[in-house]
């Protein structure tokens, strides 16, 4: 019985047990404490509740940063956008907040605290997965941690300092692994539960993105965040639960770990999970293919060539002339996220189709590349009734954030620190390892390359944006001009005759299409860092502080 029918039925109990003299009646609008909260089960269905604070599949991903372009502009990736009234990701963050915070009070008072551990461990994981979700978006917020009533003086307190939310989100997280069960104890009906390992991989992206902050926007405690999040990693990758997806070899095993292919593989840590009438199905697949969301030449040039060299200074390079030319000698992940011209592919019903040339018309890609990432491979698909789960955590993630939490801490990594963290992706596509011995022959900078690399492995995963904001190069990199193909001088010009560039849509001097004119893209780094608060909660608080500029 769930949660819902369990209101329901004593509603219906007290209801019907009205004219009994010396019956104690509950409040009859929530789960009443006298009659909920008596054995592991009920603390069990109320945290089944938290589990829709796990992000589905919404898209368009990565159009907030320089990575991927929508149908049109992004207003918070061209610094357009205006303070909002209200905001559906605060009033749900702190609406969630408390919940969990009902729960945590109601296990106070539990005789056998050891009997419902886990389900307070899984309140604390989410608790901070709304306050990192706050602390992200804004900065520092108001911290609450026990039920408010109406006349609660938190209702009216001022934000807490940044530092002091994220102490609170880490403390709740080492709360979460000292009461949730190993990722092998989890039974396998329960798939998509929370496990350790999750809070680990989670702990070491909040402490990752909190170092780096502190370390590049002059904050405070950078090394001992860093330390935090290599720990995590580490305790993840030597716990030895999880491995890369690899069943499909270096050319598709990246890409079907996204789709059907990849359910429950034990590369993943967790995931939003979907199943046809139990919780839903998504429209990906078909999201995709009309294009709402689309890669940039800002991502495609950052592919390495197959001898490990940038583009810039790799002599297998092929140059732009035709459709597929760019896409050859390239690090496999590329024809793995953007379809090549000329690829044949799992299409409409289930069939095999050949992607001969980009929609540069009709349900049109701005930009000339058509996203292949996240593509399904079943007609239930591509007929908008997907259930591939959306990933959450998984190990990929949790090298990269190893690996750079490493080297921003001690300003090198060991080629030891490489081969267990980001070579292991690099082996996966069959890619040259990183060395130090590499970047410094090359000319290379090791901070770049591991930045690099986090960009290719996490495409259009919805990454970038916060990427940009905790290295702070948002500033240099959401003002340039959005970018697409190369269209004059090349093949495009010949498959598509009937456009003409400057009419259809803007070229640059060299030829490449441009989504949306540099001029039309702002950031102001005494602002965009953080975003406005909701007017409507600033006046329902008046000692709630407005972020600065806004």
């Amino acid at each position: 019985m769930n949660l819902k029918n369990i209101i329901i039925a004593l509603l219906v109990l007290v209801i019907t047990s009205a004219c009994t003299k010396d019956l104690e009646l509950y409040p009859k609008d929530q789960v009443s404490d006298g009659s909920f909260w008596n054995n592991p089960r009920d603390f069990e269905l109320a945290a089944n509740a938290f589990y829709g604070n796990l992000p589905g599949f919404a898209y368009p991903r990565d159009t907030e940063s320089e990575i991927t372009f929508g149908q049109g502009p992004n207003q918070l990736s061209n610094g357009t956008y205006l303070a909002p009234d209200e905001s559906g990701l605060w009033n749900g963050a702190y609406a969630s907040i408390r919940g969990i915070n009902y729960l945590l009070l109601q296990s106070e008072n539990y005789p056998e605290p050891n009997e419902i551990g886990r389900w307070v461990g899984e309140a604390y994981f989410f608790r901070a997965f709304n306050y990192f979700n706050l602390l992200t978006n804004y900065g520092g917020v108001p911290i609450v941690t026990k039920v408010l009533d109406t006349d609660s003086e938190e209702l009216v307190a001022p934000r807490n300092s940044r530092d002091e939310v994220a102490d609170l989100i880490i403390d709740d997280l080492q709360n979460a692994i000292d009461r949730l069960p190993n990722q092998s104890d989890i039974p396998s009906n329960e798939l998509g539960k929370v496990s350790k390992e999750a809070a680990q991989a989670f702990l070491s992206r909040v402490a990752l993105f909190e170092g780096t902050w502190a370390k590049f926007h002059g904050g405070n405690k950078a090394n001992e965040r860093l330390t935090v999040a290599a720990q995590a990693a580490k305790a993840v990758i030597d716990g030895g639960q999880f491995n890369l997806f690899e069943e499909f070899g270096t050319e598709e095993s990246y890409r079907k770990l996204f789709i059907e292919a990849g359910e429950d593989c034990n590369e993943v840590i967790l995931s939003r999970r979907y199943v046809l009438d139990i919780n839903g199905t998504h429209n990906a697949t078909r999201w995709l293919e009309q294009n709402i969301m689309n890669p940039t030449r800002s991502l495609v040039d950052d592919y390495l060539c197959t001898d490990g060299l940038p583009i810039s200074s790799s002599p297998l390079f092929m140059g732009y002339d035709s459709m597929a030319s760019e896409f050859e000698n390239r690090d496999p992940r590329l024809k793995q996220t953007v379809l090549k011209p000329g690829v044949e592919y799992i299409g409409a019903n289930a069939t095999l189709t050949t992607y001969e040339k980009p929609r540069l018309e009709g349900a049109l890609t701005r930009t000339g590349y058509t996203n292949y990432k996240f593509l399904g491979e079943t007609e239930e698909s591509w007929a908008g009734r997907a259930e591939y789960d959306n990933i959450v955590f998984r190990l990929g993630e949790v090298l990269l954030n190893y690996a750079e939490a490493k080297f921003e801490l001690d300003g090198a990594i060991s080629d030891a620190d490489l081969n267990i963290s980001i070579n292991k992706l690099r082996d996966r596509v069959g890619m040259p390892h990183l060395t130090n011995a590499h970047v410094m022959t090359n000319g290379l900078s090791m901070q770049n390359e591991i930045r690099r690399e986090r960009k290719i492995e996490l495409a259009c995963e919805g990454f970038r944006f916060n990427d940009l904001m905790r290295w702070k190069i948002a500033e240099d990199e959401l003002p340039k001009a959005i970018k697409g193909i190369k269209f004059v001088g090349t093949e495009y010009e010949s498959v598509f005759p009937e456009i003409t560039p400057g009419v259809n849509f803007e070229v640059d001097a060299e030829g490449y299409i441009i989504a949306e004119l540099a001029s039309n893209r702002f950031f102001d780094d005494s602002k965009h860092y953080l975003r406005p608060l909701p007017k409507v909660q600033i006046n329902l608080n008046p000692n709630l502080e407005q972020n600065p500029g806004w």
